[in-house]
């Protein structure tokens, strides 16, 4: 599967790869530079509903050899004053100790508002407080927070003090201490959010553009799945390609857009956005082989507001590819499930993304050309296990197929070595 890119190529060292699925992160270990890379980490905002419980704070990537001691602050203000009282907003609360992300993490003697977890990179190095809110929190409610990450042997009483001033300077990309938000948005304000599609027919050997327009109230993500409409036969299994492709992808009058260069069936999201708040219309371009099947095209088009969870705004279209040949005949598929995305719903050990997702690039102007920053993975962006590799990219997994290759390259590398000690 390749990904569209415009930002130059990076080389990965020859760290041994261990892959997981299903992780939405990326753990950066390097074998080679395990002990002269700092730690550095991206924090995310985070969007729950009232009634939302136990959602780790944990960084959304992680780039370095996790070895040492996470710092936490959570406050009902911004995180710029080092004196400043720590208060939680009514309606949110923080937990630590308990089974999950915080069972190695505990509140700072001494110091209210502030947590540390101990980390080692043979366990989740992804450990954290985590925040609910309850189902009496006003719509709007935020909860500022923020991490300092300390090496192991390193100033922990210092960073409980620094922590406490992380928001005073904004950050673009990993840093050893970041600050962020967690909003709390009920049922009714996320509606206020909306999507609409328009997908015309795709004749065989031609080009056409689709659009999504997004009436944002809150910034978020837009993510495109497609799938075989229903009564429609199955699509052939990825690498098997439909004859249908995106080859180009922009959001107006702002945001940014990114897309695969693999065919509409490659079971990953195709297409994926940052929007900023505000009226975004977003442009796609399939092109399709001179021959090809008919088909019915589902497009599910999601706006993330929402962290986890259901309740995101959905649009859903379905379109024609008018080919040189009749559909294939085959069982015709059922109802489409709803494609996964990057609202988890279970507990979280691990964090986004998006696919995918380290994130996407920070939205950029008009007319910005795809890269290769991998979509949001289609799993929960705060579960399961992590990937290790090296930390000079700003990379996110595939999903499986994607890591099962790395997986096995690393493996093969292992077993070619062990294979040559033993000739010796």
């Amino acid at each position: 599967m390749r990904i569209s890119r415009s930002a130059p190529r990076r080389i990965l060292s020859a760290g041994i790869a261990v892959a997981a699925l299903g992780t939405g992160t990326l753990v950066l270990a390097g074998a080679a530079h395990a002990d002269s890379q700092p730690v550095t980490f991206r924090l995310k905002d985070i969007v729950i509903l009232p009634g939302e419980s136990d959602r780790a704070l944990s960084p959304d990537g992680i780039y370095g050899r996790a070895d040492g001691t996470w710092v936490f602050a959570v406050s009902s203000k911004p995180l710029t004053d080092a004196g400043a009282s720590l208060q939680l907003p009514d309606g949110v609360s923080v937990k630590v100790g308990v089974p999950g992300p915080s069972s190695s993490c505990a509140a700072t003697t001494g110091t209210v508002g502030v947590y540390t977890c101990d980390v080692v990179p043979e366990f989740s190095p992804f450990s954290s407080p985590v925040i609910g809110a309850s189902d009496a929190a006003h719509d709007g409610t935020v909860a500022y927070y923020g991490a300092v990450f300390v090496p192991r042997g390193g100033n922990v009483a210092d960073a409980v003090t620094k922590v406490k001033t992380v928001g005073s300077s904004p950050v673009n990309g990993p840093t050893s201490e970041q600050a962020a938000k967690v909003t709390v948005e009920t049922s009714d304000h996320v509606a206020r959010n909306t999507v609409r599609l328009t997908t015309p027919d795709l004749p065989a050997g031609k080009s056409v553009t689709q659009q999504v327009t997004v009436h944002a109230v809150d910034p978020g993500k837009l993510q495109l799945h497609f799938n075989s409409a229903v009564g429609q036969p199955g699509w052939p299994t990825f690498p098997t390609p439909v004859g249908v492709k995106v080859t180009d992808s922009t959001a107006a009058p702002a945001g940014s857009c990114h897309h695969v260069t693999s065919d509409l069936n490659s079971p990953t999201t195709i297409v994926w956005c940052d929007l900023p708040a505000g009226d975004s219309t977003i442009s796609y371009t399939l092109a399709a082989q001179p021959e090809m099947a008919s088909w019915k095209v589902d497009v599910r088009a999601e706006y993330q507001v929402l962290t986890w969870g259901a309740g995101n705004p959905v649009a859903n279209s379905t379109f024609a590819l008018r080919g040189t040949a009749p559909e294939p005949s085959a069982s015709p598929t059922p109802s489409p499930t709803a494609s996964p995305t990057q609202t988890p719903t279970g507990s979280a050990t691990t964090p986004a993304p998006d696919a995918t997702t380290p994130q996407p690039p920070t939205p950029t102007p008009t007319g910005s050309r795809a890269t290769t920053a991998a979509p949001v993975v289609p799993h929960p962006s705060n579960t399961g296990d992590t990937l290790a590799s090296t930390g000079t990219d700003d990379l996110a997994p595939a999903v499986g197929g994607g890591l099962a290759l790395i997986a096995g390259g690393a493996l093969a590398l292992v077993a070619l070595h062990r294979r040559r000690a033993s000739h010796h």
